[in-house]
């Protein structure tokens, strides 16, 4: 990084603390408008963790809405790192770059380096924003971190921010969100890591497409079905590609069983009888289809995407225009007339870089690709799918 700003002894920038809380907090405000619940548990200074159910970008942002005195410190994905502006900033703040699901000596380093600052620590152990508002497995080693280092770890939970700004929307509604702060955990106070772990589990393990909460739905929105491909990224009755779009971003076609739907603010599908429908509910039944193969064992392809290759710096290197083809047992990367073979089974991570981009970890190297012509969420759950083991049938 080419300048830092000067940080106290604490590990955070007096200029920029006050900046970035203009910048963004009053912003995150005015869209999630949200509501502290259980102030008493909310930390003012660290030595801790805090961690949440995530499902959206400012979620740590909403987590320091009332932090007058002292930002949180964390962790974030290296993708957010390879913008200057923001790298500077997060920087500026304590907050350092780590890999999805990939454990990183450096980065525990870090977190160290935060406790005996005193620093308030974010993580979110899910990895990655939730589609679809249901909980996602806890990353182990984030569990076993915070059972290890003995400092108090506050759950806490963020309602309504999903239904707010769903990850695949185009759009956030006009909604609210609750930020309630649970009564903080002490590892101390188990008598072993697996008890500590589901406790830990069971604090953020709710459905945030359905909250308790009424305050948490959105009454108003712009363009609420605008997105929705990424999400249904297949019609989930006949299984056949681009069987769902929008062109007016709140009507909802599908295009192969000729239905129209509404979309309504909190993200159900209402029919013309009035009847809503789970949008959550149909995704689930997209998903027990079967992946299908062409002729050819093509599952999925980009006729034309950048592919980018992460260097040992962290940089990302565009090494040009390629086109990308996934097959049951291989993933072929073409460029001009090099051809890269990539058995499935070495891929070792596979994550979502903001909507559009595929992140694959391999066991030597790292690369990104761009899906235009799909969908991000597709492409990860058909390698995850084939890493698992199942096997794709001919599309007839």
């Amino acid at each position: 990084m080419p300048f830092r700003f000067k940080k106290n002894d604490r590990g955070f920038s007096n200029f920029t603390f006050p900046l970035l809380r203009s910048l963004i907090i009053n912003p995150t405000r005015w869209v999630f408008r949200p509501e502290l619940v259980n102030p008493g548990y909310m930390p003012t200074t660290g030595p801790c963790f805090l961690y949440g159910n995530h499902s959206n970008y400012v979620d740590p942002f909403l987590m320091n809405v009332w932090m007058y005195d002292e930002p949180t410190a964390g962790v974030m994905t290296r993708e957010q790192f390879h913008k200057p502006i923001s790298a500077i900033s997060m920087d500026s703040v304590g907050i350092v770059p780590t890999s999805k699901y990939v454990p990183e000596p450096m980065v525990i380093r870090s977190v160290m380096s935060m406790i005996n600052q005193r620093r308030m620590i974010v993580i979110f152990p899910e990895g990655g924003r939730r589609w679809d508002g249901k909980p996602k497995p806890l990353i182990e080693s984030t569990l076993k971190l915070f059972y290890k280092m003995k400092i108090p770890v506050h759950p806490v939970q963020l309602h309504g921010s999903y239904l707010t700004w769903p990850r695949w929307a185009d759009f956030p509604r006009y909604g609210k969100t609750v930020i309630s702060f649970q009564k903080p955990v002490r590892a101390e106070d188990f008598s072993e890591y697996d008890s500590f772990a589901q406790h830990c589990k069971a604090a953020i393990d709710f459905d945030e497409y359905s909250p308790d909460m009424p305050e948490c739905y959105p009454k108003h929105a712009y363009k609420p079905a605008s997105g929705v491909e990424r999400l249904l990224y297949r019609c989930p009755y006949t299984g056949k590609a681009n069987g769902v779009f929008s062109l007016d971003g709140h009507s909802t076609v599908f295009r192969f069983t000729n239905e129209t739907y509404t979309m309504s603010a909190d993200s159900r599908l209402i029919d013309k009888h009035g009847v809503r429908h789970s949008l959550i509910d149909i995704y689930d039944e997209m998903c027990q289809l079967p992946m299908f193969k062409d002729s050819s064992d093509l599952l999925l392809s980009e006729s034309s995407s950048a592919l980018l290759s992460l260097q040992n710096d962290n940089t990302l290197v565009n090494t040009g225009d390629a086109s990308i083809r996934l097959y049951e047992n291989e993933l072929m990367f073409i460029q001009n007339s090099q051809t890269e073979k990539i058995p499935v089974s070495d891929i070792r991570y596979v994550s979502i870089e903001q909507n559009h981009k595929l992140s694959l970890t391999l066991t030597d190297k790292s690369y990104q690709f761009y899906i235009n012509a799909g969908s991000a969420l597709q492409w990860q759950h058909y390698l995850k799918r084939l890493l698992s083991g199942e096997k794709p049938i001919k599309n007839v």
